[in-house]
C-alpha cells in the first residue's frame, strides 16, 4: 500500500504546510474590515490562486464564503490530479458530500424561505464540476421545486428526490432528509466496492462512527425538543448500524424520558464517552472532539492509505468553517477578544 500512497501522501503532506495555524487565526481576528480578511488571504499560498482575481464590487459577505469553499473543492482536484484510479474512486464517494451541500442551498432557494435561504457562489461550481455528474448549468436557473427536479433528471439524485412525490405536501425538511440520508448510504454500501479489506476498516471506523453518532444526536434532538413518538423517529434516522446496533438504538427511542435515554446511551460501545455529558451542547462537542481523535489517530498510525486523504480534507473543511466565522464576527465588529473565544483561541 506504501508505494500506492507515495505521491499522493507526499502530496498531502505540502498541502497540509499551506494550512492556517494559530497565528494566522490571532492575526485574523485584530483586522477590523472584510477589505482586510481579504488582503489577508491573498498572501496565504491556501488561497491565492481562488481569491486572486475578486471582483472589488462584490466584497461582501456571501460571495467571500463562496470562494472560501471552492478553495476546499481546489485542493479536492489537486488530490485528485495525483491519485490513482483506486484513490479516485474513493474521491468520487467522498466528493457527494459536497455535492449535497450545493443541493440543499438549492433548494432553500426552490421553496423561498428568506430566512435560511443562501446564495449558491457558482464562482466556486468551476471547481466543484470538474468531477461531478450533476448539471450545474441547468442547477444555476432553478427556482422552482418542479425545476430543481427536472435539473436533476438522470443524475444518482433524481430517485430519491422523485420518491417524495407519494408523499403529501412534502417539506424542505423532508427533502433535505432524503438528500442526506441518500448520501450516508450510498458512500457507507460503495465503500465495500472500491476498498481493500485494511481500508475498509479503516473508513468504516471513521464513517461509521461519524453515522452512530449522528444517530444518537438526531434521537436526542427529536425527544428532548419535538417529542417525536419513536415509530417516527426511526424514520427519519440513518439507516446504517457500526458499533451502534440496532437493539440500542431501539431502546434509545423507547427510553420515557431524557434520563432514560443517557441510562440506555451509557450501555452503548459510547457510554464511556458520555459519562459526564448532561446535555445537547456536550453532545454535539464530544462529536467534534471524538471524530478530531478518530480521524488524526488514523492519519498517524496509517499514513499510507485513504487516512491520509480523508484527514487532509477534514482538516481543510474544518479551516474553512473556521474562517467562515471569523469572516462573520469581522463583518459584526466583534472586537478581537471576543472573536478569539468565539473561535477558541488565545494569544
Amino acid at each position: 500500500m506504501l508505494n500506492q500512497y507515495t505521491a499522493i501522501t507526499t502530496k498531502i503532506r505540502g498541502m497540509h504546510g499551506k494550512l492556517l495555524s494559530t497565528e494566522d487565526y490571532i492575526e485574523i481576528s485584530h483586522l477590523d474590515s472584510i477589505e482586510a480578511f481579504l488582503a489577508y488571504l491573498q498572501r496565504k499560498p491556501g488561497y491565492s490562486e481562488v481569491l486572486k482575481d475578486v471582483d472589488k464590487t462584490k466584497i461582501y459577505r456571501s460571495y467571500l464564503e463562496g470562494l472560501l469553499n471552492s478553495s476546499i473543492y481546489e485542493d479536492f482536484n489537486k488530490l485528485f490530479h495525483f491519485a490513482n484510479f483506486k484513490q479516485r474512486d474513493f474521491l468520487k464517494i467522498y466528493g457527494i458530500t459536497y455535492e449535497i451541500t450545493v443541493l440543499k442551498k438549492i433548494l432553500r432557494r426552490a421553496f423561498d424561505i428568506s430566512e435560511i435561504y443562501e446564495e449558491v457562489s457558482y464562482e466556486y461550481l468551476q471547481y466543484l464540476s470538474r468531477h461531478s455528474h450533476l448539471d450545474f448549468e441547468a442547477l444555476k436557473s432553478v427556482n422552482t421545486l418542479e425545476g430543481f427536479k427536472e435539473a436533476l433528471q438522470g443524475s444518482m439524485y433524481y430517485q430519491p428526490i422523485k420518491l417524495l412525490d407519494t408523499v403529501e405536501e412534502p417539506s424542505l425538511f423532508d427533502y433535505e432528509t432524503a438528500l442526506d440520508t441518500f448520501a450516508f448510504t450510498t458512500i457507507w454500501q460503495e465503500k465495500n466496492k472500491i476498498l481493500g479489506k485494511k481500508e475498509q476498516a479503516i473508513f468504516e471506523e471513521i464513517y461509521g462512527t461519524k453515522l452512530d453518532l449522528l444517530n444518537i444526536i438526531f434521537i436526542y434532538r427529536y425527544k428532548k425538543y419535538y417529542d417525536l413518538p419513536a415509530e417516527q423517529i426511526s424514520t427519519l434516522l440513518i439507516p446504517v448500524n457500526y458499533r451502534l446496533r440496532q437493539p440500542e438504538v431501539s431502546a434509545l427511542l423507547s427510553a420515557e424520558n431524557m434520563d432514560g435515554f443517557w441510562r440506555v446511551l451509557e450501555t452503548t460501545k459510547y457510554g464511556r464517552y458520555v459519562e459526564n455529558i448532561e446535555n445537547g451542547v456536550q453532545l454535539e462537542n464530544l462529536y467534534d472532539t471524538l471524530m478530531e481523535d478518530i480521524i488524526h489517530n488514523n492519519a498517524k498510525k496509517d499514513p499510507y492509505s485513504i487516512a491520509s486523504i480523508y484527514n487532509y480534507l477534514h482538516d481543510k473543511e474544518e479551516e474553512v468553517e473556521m474562517l467562515t466565522t471569523l469572516l462573520e464576527a469581522i463583518h459584526y465588529d466583534r472586537g478581537p477578544r471576543e472573536i478569539q473565544r468565539i473561535i477558541g483561541v488565545k494569544e
